[in-house]
């Protein structure tokens, strides 16, 4: 048996004797009772299962658009990464030891693989970076490196 309820913020789905659902499974249920209360579903979601017994408690909420890191190790490999990608929003941060470059996965370049290793980045650890005054460029660093380094 399975209980539901969903708006355009959250989604609680109750479930009595059946199975917890795995991680594909909880997206495809939320999914549905969004789509069963004629709304849109999310572009991003975030879920949360919890069992005990022989009940299970899905939580769900639209999820936050993920970034991905890509440190450096030095200036020569960033730029070696950072040219050969197109101009799409990006921020660039100093580390201790290095660079990180950050931007929407759909964006990274096979050559920020090559030359950078892929990190995760949540907002939380952005928002930290600023604070911190390690924000070298906030807006359009892609676009800021090429204009400066490019030949």
């Amino acid at each position: 048996m399975r209980t539901v309820q969903a708006t355009d913020t959250a989604v609680s789905i109750w479930i009595t004797r059946e199975a917890a659902p795995t991680g594909e499974q909880m997206l495809r249920l939320v999914r549905q009772a969004l789509e069963d209360q004629g709304l849109a579903p999310w572009r991003e979601t975030e879920a949360e299962c919890f069992a005990a017994g022989e009940d299970t408690l899905v939580i769900a909420r639209p999820g936050r658009a993920r970034r991905v890191g890509f440190y450096f190790c030095g200036l020569e490999e960033l730029l070696g990464g950072a040219l050969a990608c197109p101009e799409e929003e990006s921020c660039l941060y100093a580390l201790e030891d290095g660079y990180m470059l950050v931007l929407a996965p759909e964006h990274a370049a096979p050559a920020l693989y090559e030359y950078g290793q892929r990190r995760s980045v949540g907002a939380d650890w952005e928002e930290h970076a600023r604070e911190q005054g390690m924000c070298l460029i906030r807006n359009g660093a892609l676009g800021t490196l090429r204009r400066f380094f490019s030949r």
